[in-house]
């Protein structure tokens, strides 16, 4: 089987080192490269923990560092936000630190010298902030036109979880979500009403453990961090950012509808908002395939299975 070529451009982050997890051993993805952004905590932080966790798992994938801030005037992460994912992303885990040394390229180059050699395959999985995606859009006028789709968590069709309209990816930085949801790259867009069904067990964490692996250890880990984070009053044990890249592998997963997306880039109450067209009021041709629904049990089965596929690289 051909795998289909990923890049996997994040702010990482408990959930979305949940995710790097699953494409790393999804038997239909090959992860090209890993890119950096502002956005659950500092740049700085998200490029060493890329790069330390490709590292204990032996892969070599390149990692590359991104943008420090948002194109104008949304949010700079200068520490971190607050205790969803610890001090430095990874909650109390303390990952080795690698010798690997980041990819030469900054993010939006590496993403377009990548598309240009995939020529026309590559596919985008955004998991953070849109930044590193814009640019490279903005700077390459030829880009759109050789990305096979983007699968990105970000958004809600209703609700957010920053103000009452706008959830964090988007926030973060809508400009950027604005350029990349208008670029006329087919998309699909994974949000906040349907990330905060897909929650994972203690079952699940003991599935991960038991597979006797780093990849199923981190997992755990990770997830023991997020049990007690909600026992402390925080957020539950959510795969936002792995549900985003079930959509990909695992369409069944979730029932999807294709709809007119915008963002809204201004306005005090609902700057960050991702305007999401349901019944076609506007009259615009739909641009994105909202997910709207999920399969939970079927999610959780193919999250613990895609990870312990890592016992057959023992």
């Amino acid at each position: 089987m051909e795998k289909r070529p990923f890049i996997i451009d994040c702010d990482t982050g408990t959930d979305d080192a949940i995710a790097i997890l699953a494409a790393l051993y999804s038997p239909e993805v090959e992860v090209k490269a890993i890119t950096s952004v502002n956005g659950n905590i500092c740049e700085r932080y998200v490029c060493r923990n890329n790069r330390n966790l490709t590292a204990l798992l032996g892969k070599n994938v390149p990692v590359a560092r991104g943008a420090v801030r948002p194109l104008l005037s949304g949010f700079v992460n200068e520490g971190h936000l607050d205790d969803t994912h610890g001090p430095t992303g990874f909650g109390t885990i303390q990952l080795p630190e690698a010798e690997q040394v980041f990819d030469p390229r900054v993010a939006s180059e590496l993403i377009y010298e990548t598309a240009v050699e995939e020529k026309g395959a590559l596919e985008l999985l955004v998991i953070g902030p849109m930044t590193n995606i814009a640019l490279a859009l903005v700077q390459h006028g030829d880009l759109a036109g050789l990305i096979r789709h983007i699968w990105f968590m970000g958004g809600a069709a209703v609700g957010g979880n920053v103000t009452p309209t706008a959830e964090f990816n988007i926030w973060v930085d809508p400009e950027a979500a604005k350029i990349v949801i208008g670029s006329g790259i087919p998309m699909t867009m994974v949000g906040l009403d349907v990330t905060t069904k897909a929650i994972m067990t203690r079952e699940d964490a003991d599935a991960l453990r038991a597979c006797g692996t780093p990849a199923g250890q981190v997992a755990a880990d990770l997830l023991a961090y997020m049990f007690t984070r909600n026992h402390s009053g925080g957020e539950d044990a959510l795969m936002h950012d792995a549900l985003a890249f079930a959509a990909a592998v695992c369409p069944d997963c979730l029932t999807c509808r294709d709809c007119f997306v915008d963002v809204e880039t201004h306005g005090q109450c609902a700057y960050g908002h991702t305007f999401v067209d349901q019944r076609g009021r506007t009259g615009k041709p739909a641009n994105v395939s909202v997910a709207l629904e999920v399969d939970v049990s079927m999610f959780r089965k193919w999250l613990v299975d895609t990870i312990c596929r890592s016992a057959g690289e023992k």
